[in-house]
């Protein structure tokens, strides 16, 4: 109300001066100088600045900025202005005019059109993932809690490609067993988040680690089933790990008894579930080096627990007793980044079309940190490590020749450094310059890793307009069909999917 009054004063005062008549041809001129805005796209921020000149004696009064007619926004005493207004979104006539003390006016126009900021600089560069957010980048090349490109996965398999792509999970972290990474994996509010996170990476369905029912994590699994049930075709299966057979809740049982114990469970108390994962309607359960540790009887365990399709491991997986297929892993004592394995597990699964193969895709391997550290490590390369993967995979697959699922090893094994939650640190940067209204930039790194640039423009290096969206190996954009008012400019390197986006610092316009 206070501004309101002070507006209406000064326009009062200014158009009832007292001056002696003048002569049409005495009446004094006066002139608008507008420095500011240069342009005329503006994402809501205006600064306006100008000055003004009369040929009274008396000199200025006063200068104001009209939004649109009769419609006052800004006045000032004196021949200067210098204000920045704020305007809804659309198109403006603005007008920015001065009155002298000679009853006198004098204006210039100036037309602007404000779009609505369609992102914010923190937004895009704040964690998107599932990560906690107060997580650091790791001595084992874990990346902090960053911005990961959220390009679909799918866009790294061959064309076409219809694999499903399943995460594998830990669910063990708050267990004081296990490292901090900042959050509990059996806290229903976190699951919801990683699912959402995977979901919107193109990831279809998760693979829990599981330890069986007698392990502090149990409630974890029961989670991530009550989530998937409220995300229509999103699926949980499950990989029993050899710990679950340590752990058996199987009192004074064997490991061929207790296998048979935990499989039955599984059939009877999550497999009922319609977001459980099936193959040709039975219920699909994984193992992680059962046959390494034990010796069973796998036409016992399939007597006994007959309506499943087992997925077993590595090249081996498929001439396994009963199995229905086998999925690839990381071998964290490869000297070629685990493409010896992965080789050699595609050429078995081509050597066996009827069963169901499950590609790779990792980032790298790095135990240095945890508990049971073997000082095993496969290098990330900046992402190299996590491309080659998918290059390896389509060299022998195609949409004639389909993958069925791709499982991610791993989602969340923080321990082993080869979750992929976080994202993978690409190790670019983005920096720019202007020559004209040429916008540039030059990119250090690996360009292979950047799936697109994003060109925003900001007037308060706080609030994004984007301007267009560019295709890798370009590096520049010519801004003059823009009409841009001074600002700064923003490259962002969007990364291939799971791949950190790297941001520019502000260029400023030269204008």
């Amino acid at each position: 109300m206070k501004r309101i009054f002070t507006l209406a004063w000064l326009v009062c005062l200014v158009v009832g001066l007292s001056v002696a008549p003048v002569e049409a041809a005495d009446r004094p001129t006066g002139t608008v100088t507008v420095s500011s805005p240069t342009g005329q796209l503006f994402p809501s921020s205006i600064h306006y600045v100008a000055a003004a000149t009369t040929t009274c004696a008396r000199g200025i009064s006063a200068m104001g900025i009209y939004t649109a007619p009769y419609q006052l926004a800004y006045v000032v005493k004196g021949a200067k202005l210098d204000t920045t207004l704020r305007l809804q979104p659309g198109k403006y006539d603005t007008v920015v005019q001065e009155w002298d003390n000679c009853n006198s006016a004098a204006k210039t126009h100036v037309p602007v059109t404000v779009q609505a900021a369609t992102t914010t600089l923190a937004l895009q560069t704040a964690n998107n993932t599932s990560a906690a957010s107060g997580f650091q980048t790791q001595t084992n090349d874990n990346l902090g809690a960053s911005n990961v490109s959220k390009v679909d996965i799918h866009s790294l398999l061959y064309p076409a490609a219809m694999t499903e792509i399943y995460a594998e999970l830990q669910p063990w972290f708050g267990d004081k067993r296990h490292m901090s990474v900042g959050y509990i994996s059996w806290d229903p509010n976190q699951v919801d988040h990683q699912l959402n996170d995977m979901v919107s990476r193109g990831v279809s369905g998760v693979v829990i680690d599981w330890y069986g029912p007698a392990d502090k994590t149990e409630p974890t699994t029961l989670a991530w089933l009550t989530a998937a049930a409220n995300h229509p075709g999103f699926k949980v299966l499950i990989m029993i790990d050899k710990g679950a057979v340590t752990l058996s809740p199987c009192s004074g049982c064997s490991p061929q008894q207790t296998v048979i114990y935990l499989t039955k469970y599984v059939l009877q108390n999550y497999a009922t579930s319609p977001a459980y994962a099936t193959l040709n309607g039975a219920p699909l359960i994984t193992q992680f080096d059962l046959d390494r540790h034990f010796t069973l009887d796998w036409n016992a365990i399939r007597a006994a627990a007959p309506n499943v399709a087992w997925i077993f491991q590595s090249a081996a997986g498929f001439t396994h007793t009963f199995s229905s297929g086998s999925y690839s892993w990381m071998n964290a004592t490869s000297t070629q980044y685990g493409m010896d394995y992965l080789t050699k597990f595609y050429n078995a699964a081509m050597q066996a079309p009827q069963e169901m193969a499950w590609g790779a895709g990792y980032k790298g391997f790095n135990d240095t940190l945890a508990s049971w550290s073997l000082n095993r490590i496969v290098g990330q390369q900046c992402g190299q490590t996590w491309l080659q993967t998918f290059t390896k995979l389509n060299s022998y697959y195609n949409s004639g020749q389909p993958l069925p699922i791709l499982q991610l090893v791993t989602w969340n094994d923080y321990e082993e450094g080869t979750e992929l939650e976080s994202g993978i640190d690409n190790c670019l940067t983005v920096s720019g310059s202007f020559s004209g209204s040429l916008l540039q930039w030059a990119v250090k790194g690996n360009e292979n890793t950047v799936d697109h640039y994003v060109v925003y423009f900001s007037a308060d290096n706080q609030n994004l307009l984007e301007l267009n969206t560019l295709p890798a190996g370009m590096h520049s954009m010519d801004l003059s069909p823009y009409s841009l008012g001074t600002g700064s400019m923003y490259m962002q390197a969007v990364g291939k999917p799971s791949i950190k986006n790297q941001m520019s610092a502000p260029v400023k316009t030269p204008w």
